[in-house]
């Protein structure tokens, strides 16, 4: 027999369907994100589910004229362009090209214009709260691998859960013709 989670201990998801938890482990006096933890490869990522605008099925995605390598193309959300951008290509990472899991995470990143960005996930897997206690420092490295595009690392259900923040990963994409530090 099986007992059923209580609906208490479930968080409310604005991404209903995707397997919603909560990090009970962590106290109440540190502070708590949520985060769309996603698959790409052998790879758990998050993201702070406040840069997800929301979670589209596969598309193709259009392939545009002259773009980089990172960039794979533009898909129409409901008559709104929008670039796809190569994550795992950026990233260094494998992907499934075949999983029927895969999903366009859409990001909105950025201080005032939140541009919107799609990223495609092999598999998108849930929304959880991780407190702040229970995300280490990323890992120092030898060699030129920039760890500054992680928040840390998470241990969720005995796996690793890369926290990335696409803000610092994104940091020279989203910049405008005219904004210059």
């Amino acid at each position: 027999m099986t007992a059923a989670p209580s609906i208490a201990a479930q968080t409310s998801s604005p991404f209903g369907g995707f397997g919603d938890q909560t990090d009970t482990a962590s106290t109440a006096s540190e502070p708590i994100t949520t985060y769309v933890t996603f698959d790409i490869g052998d790879q758990t990522l998050a993201t702070d589910v406040c840069d997800v605008r929301e979670i589209l099925d596969m598309q193709p995605v259009a392939p545009l004229p002259n773009a980089g390598m990172e960039l794979l193309g533009m898909i129409d959300v409901r008559g709104e362009g929008l670039a796809v951008l190569d994550l795992q290509n950026k990233l260094g990472l494998t992907a499934d090209p075949a999983s029927p899991h895969r999903r366009i995470i859409v990001l909105e990143i950025g201080s005032s214009s939140k541009a919107p960005i799609g990223i495609i996930a092999d598999k998108v897997r849930n929304v959880t709260d991780i407190a702040a206690d229970r995300i280490e420092p990323a890992p120092a490295a030898l060699g030129a691998w920039d760890a500054s595009i992680l928040d840390g690392v998470a241990r969720i259900d005995g796996r690793l859960v890369y926290v990335l923040s696409f803000s610092r990963l994104l940091a020279n994409d989203l910049r405008g013709p005219f904004d210059f530090d």
